[in-house]
């Protein structure tokens, strides 16, 4: 799941976690600007749900509906989607920046009256809206506010699906009539999710244990600890030790929490009222500020008198282990406040330790929130900044992995690199961690990383299409086309309408010999999506290799109709057209990739190609200079050349050009065949021969070669040689219907036949 994406909009990122409901996902929105988080919600339904699908999907777009009400609030996160893919449903909600109420209390430190109304003031009033529209939340926990930091406000998060009343007993009656011949198909804590009372009282009681909590400055496992000891004769929790605070605070936590939901309060107005008639005095303490003991008094001292240091006291002496009895009331007294002068010392490192730790939980929550909106604009730099002085802080995983994605996103590969290894170094299973450094090794060129690390994302989660995708473009560029075969098949198996996969699976099967199945690929691709100008053009270049230069000709107009402005495919276009002996047309496709790219070597080569069959040798030899200029190592252009150069008869000139073809390009036939052509014509016959043989040689179906040599065993008076020669041209020229060059084979072994002694 990790990498997917889903609705062709949002990358997931991380899980976050799950329950028998569903799964919920952090993730991207990749058509926001800055690819903004959002919280993905996964939907897990009962396996054999048959006609009751339908009924399933009405029910749960109503219940949207209701979370899209709730998301009006200021205070809610905002639902964002709902949609269907793979018979799967998903919900996508605004992802809230800052920090959670858990980093605010329960640290060991009571927080002061005045604080917790205003924090119970600001939480009843999001119940209040949200009991107003039918809807009990039933995890109110410090884990579900966060405190935004855009604005100091809590936020309620984790709203889930199964919290209205009329809907859940429709939906749990679906699902029970879905499952009645298949018990194991309903996760028993469906049913007690779907099951349970949906009384505002349990969202009431999870406040008061919040409230709790924050007094106390109890940690949650000690109020959990509290919760499971109660005595059942006893509704009341036992916390009332853990706290100095008013009768009337606690009266009313208590009456929050009572164990009996009839004799707690029954809605959030009436808590509301209830803390409105506390008359709570203001804390003289600042918010955020941590408390500690009062000081001591301080010590009186005559002036002019010396203090006298205690001396040592030997434990060893019987008159010294009755203190109390042999020393003076003052020296009890220095001794006394001697312990007190050291507690308080204790205590104040204490409290100051605990303060610095809250402080740079909170700064680097502060900070991460700060790096994200740099992100989420655009400024990747400032967000690298103020994830490395989180990470100075203290280095996280999650740290390292956001500021390696920065790193990313501006190019820095490397350094993306080594802070991706740093997160998978703190957290093994950071599976976002191996998806994306394998991006940025496939940006590096280090495709056998890439392989590696893909490998581990696919083998967390064997369905994470993007990461067999990823893994055939290492693989393709590593050679292994079977193995980049084989993940396009993976891709295409879960996403049948993926029309990339198709298209990268033929470029693998052209790269291993396989046109045709290429072409099948490539026109599959185009069904799935008709204006795929890649497809069109790879389509395009595999029908050319097949000779199919009509075919060929047609997909690359295709692909310009869709993307216009690509010297790529005029070239390529060039090439049909000169194929299809229609040169003017290919003159003008290579003029048009000339002006948009003017330093394009094969488009002056393909055009120089064009003007020496229209016999302009002037302008052919003009351009193969410049093609030449351009790419002085491109055999191709000095083949073109010397071509144009022996059609103007300058032969030597062409001798020279095919030579220098060979030494750049040893294994090309066509150099060989075509200075073998200007031997035949300068009558030497002898290095013709040798060139043609090795054309032959390099070339085992050059039909021409064979041609050209029975030409020249003709004159050598070689008949049996000849007549060879000319069986194999026209069996090759057959093969591939081109009738011309077989019935001039076959004219040649006529002549020979008739003239035999």
């Amino acid at each position: 799941m990790i990498g997917q994406l889903l609705d062709r909009r949002y990358r997931i990122e991380k899980k976050l976690g799950s329950n028998g409901l569903g799964q919920t996902y952090l993730a991207v929105d990749t058509h926001r600007p800055g690819e903004p988080k959002c919280i993905v919600k996964q939907l897990l339904l009962p396996r054999n749900q048959g006609k009751s699908i339908e009924i399933i999907e009405l029910i749960l777009k109503k219940k949207v509906e209701f979370l899209e009400r709730l998301g009006k609030h200021n205070q809610i996160p905002q639902l964002l989607a709902f949609f269907q893919e793979n018979k799967e449903f998903y919900l996508v909600e605004e992802f809230i920046t800052g920090h959670s109420l858990v980093d605010e209390i329960g640290h060991g430190i009571p927080m002061p009256e005045d604080q917790l109304c205003k924090l119970l003031q600001e939480i009843l009033e999001i119940l209040i809206f949200v009991h107003g529209h039918g809807i009990v939340h039933r995890q109110v926990t410090a884990e579900n506010l966060i405190r935004r930091s855009s604005d100091g406000k809590l936020v309620l998060i984790n709203f889930g699906l199964v919290q209205d009343k009329d809907i859940n007993t429709q939906l749990l009656k679906t699902y029970r009539e879905s499952s009645e011949n298949d018990s194991e198909n309903i996760d028993s804590q469906l049913v007690l999710e779907f099951g349970q009372s949906q009384s505002t009282s349990s969202d009431i009681y999870g406040l008061g244990l919040i409230a709790i909590q924050a007094l106390t400055g109890l940690q949650g496992k000690d109020l959990i600890q509290i919760s499971d000891h109660q005595n059942p004769q006893n509704p009341i929790l036992a916390w009332h030790d853990q706290v100095k605070a008013r009768p009337q605070v606690v009266s009313m936590l208590d009456k929050m929490v009572h164990s009996n939901p009839e004799e707690r309060y029954q809605s959030a107005p009436e808590v509301l009222a209830a803390l409105k008639k506390l008359k709570v005095p203001p804390s003289k303490l600042q918010p955020g500020s941590i408390p500690v003991p009062p000081p001591p008094p301080p010590v009186a001292q005559l002036k002019g008198v010396a203090r006298v240091a205690p001396r040592p006291i030997d434990l060893t002496q019987p008159e010294n282990l009755a203190i109390s009895s042999k020393m003076s009331g003052s020296k009890v007294r220095s001794l006394k406040m001697m312990m007190a002068v050291g507690l308080l010392i204790f205590i104040c490192g204490w409290a100051g330790w605990l303060y610095k730790k809250n402080y740079t939980n909170q700064r680097i929550a502060e900070l991460k929130s700060i790096a994200q909106e740099r992100a989420a604009s655009g400024d990747r730099q400032a967000a690298i900044q103020q994830f490395t002085q989180a990470i100075s802080l203290k280095p996280t995983a999650e740290s390292y992995y956001q500021r390696a994605n920065a790193q990313l996103d501006l190019g820095n590969y490397q350094a993306a690199v080594e802070d991706y290894t740093a997160a998978l170094a703190k957290d093994p299973n950071y599976v976002a961690a191996y998806f994306n450094r394998g991006l940025a090794y496939l940006k590096l060129n280090q495709f056998k990383a890439a392989v590696d690390d893909y490998t581990k994302a696919i083998e967390n989660n064997s369905q994470d299409a993007d990461a067999y995708y990823q893994r055939g473009l290492a693989y393709h560029r590593l050679k292994n086309y079977p193995a980049a075969i084989a993940d396009y098949t993976q891709v295409i198996q879960l996403n049948p309408e993926d029309a990339t996969a198709f298209t990268n699976r033929g470029l693998s099967y052209s790269a291993a010999d396989n046109k045709q199945s290429a072409i099948a690929d490539y026109t599959q691709a185009i069904r799935l999506n008709p204006n795929d100008a890649q497809a069109y053009y790879s389509r395009g270049r595999a029908r050319f290799f097949l000779a199919d230069y009509q075919g060929a000709m047609e997909d690359y107009t295709e692909a310009l109709r869709i993307t216009p402005d690509d010297a790529d495919i005029y070239v390529n276009r060039c090439g049909a057209y000169l194929n299809l002996a229609q040169y003017d047309r290919a003159i003008a496709d290579c003029t048009q990739a000339i002006q948009l790219n003017a330093e394009y070597p094969e488009a002056y080569s393909n055009r120089c190609l064009a003007y020496t069959n229209l016999q302009k040798y002037p302008e052919a030899i003009n351009d193969c200079t410049q093609a030449i200029a351009l790419e002085p190592n491109g055999a191709k252009a000095y083949t073109n050349r010397g071509m144009a150069r022996a059609a103007a008869n300058d032969f030597q000139g062409a001798i020279d050009d095919y030579t220098q073809a060979i030494r750049l390009a040893p294994n090309d036939a066509v150099a060989y065949g075509n200075r073998g052509t200007v031997y035949y014509d300068l009558n030497q016959y002898p290095e013709a021969l040798l060139d043609y043989t090795q054309a032959i040689r390099l070339k085992e179906d050059y039909d021409l070669a064979y041609y050209k040599r029975g030409l020249i065993r003709v004159q050598l008076k070689d008949t049996a040689g000849a007549i060879a020669d000319f069986q194999t041209a026209g069996k090759l020229c057959l093969d591939r219907g081109r009738t011309g060059c077989y019935h001039d084979a076959q004219y040649q072994i006529n002549l020979l036949q008739q003239n035999k002694p």
